[in-house]
């Protein structure tokens, strides 16, 4: 690596994989700590309750966490389905820093990745799927993958923010990527200014591309999106409808009721009894 690079060893990929559980098995680790490792979780939906080196963090989708070699911790669900990536590793040393820690001591190993969140989610699959493969060479190419995957979190975490010049064929992607985002992303807080970052598009020329193509503003894609999803809980669950609400990203049961019946014609309890 370069002489003024942070990495005077880059990490070494041990294990990881995907975590599923429900409101019935919920993921639930007490006190521990890894005296040989450190540990990455990235949440890709629901929410936890993480206590580390004493002290209590709320995390929900979009959150990476560090549990660093040696240092305690626990973990529970508290919001179903709970969804996260983990990853296991050792060998990391950057410069300044204790052995296989990522972050200062001192300072909150939590990461809000926000319009980073897809990006980073999927290099995680990738290794996970990479590694799954037992094929030759598996693990030395998921580790050279997380190794890549740091780096560019150190990026973002120990360097001073760099101005990204537009990429000419962000405009080609930009409504594809934003899309996206809004269908896995949907019950986070998601504005216009969060899609032109994601797309590096400035705010008014991104609102104008996706309306000429999609036909409706993003602000509107996403509430059918939040709506789309609403109906299936619906069809599918008995959950009261201020947990849906909550759910697909409203705070306020009261708005949720309203665009409901604006996009839909119908209420969401008049909706479950004729869908049921």
């Amino acid at each position: 690596m370069e002489g003024d690079s942070l990495f005077l060893s880059p990490p070494c990929f041990i294990h990881g994989a995907p975590i599923e559980k429900t409101e019935k098995d919920p993921f639930v680790f007490p006190l521990h700590k890894h005296d040989s490792n450190s540990e990455l979780l990235l949440i890709t939906e629901g929410e936890g309750v993480f206590g580390i080196d004493g002290r209590t963090y709320e995390a929900k989708a979009g959150t990476m966490l560090f549990y660093h070699r040696g240092v305690w911790h626990e973990e529970q669900s508290t919001r179903h389905p709970f969804k996260a990536v983990f990853i296991a590793f050792n060998n990391l040393q950057l410069r300044g820093l204790p052995l296989d820690f990522f972050l200062e001591p001192d300072k909150p190993p939590v990461i809000e990745l926000k319009e980073h969140y897809l990006p980073f989610k999927q290099w995680m699959l990738d290794i996970l799927a990479e590694n799954r493969q037992r094929l030759p060479e598996a693990q030395s190419i998921a580790t050279h993958m997380f190794g890549i995957l740091l780096t560019r979190l150190a990026r973002l975490i120990h360097y001073p923010p760099v101005p990204v010049l537009p990429d000419k064929r962000s405009s080609h992607e930009a409504i594809p990527t934003a899309k996206r985002y809004m269908e896995e992303n949907y019950y986070t807080d998601i504005t216009l200014a969060t899609l032109a970052r994601l797309t590096y598009i400035n705010e008014y020329h991104f609102a104008h591309l996706f309306k000429e193509e999609v036909g409706v503003s993003p602000i509107q894609y996403l509430i059918q999106c939040r709506i789309e999803v609403a109906k299936r809980y619906l069809q599918t669950t008995g959950l009261p409808l201020g947990e849906i609400a909550e759910r697909v990203g409203y705070k306020s049961e009261t708005s949720f009721l309203t665009l409901f019946k604006r996009m839909t014609g119908t209420t969401p309890g008049k909706y479950r009894i004729n869908t049921q």
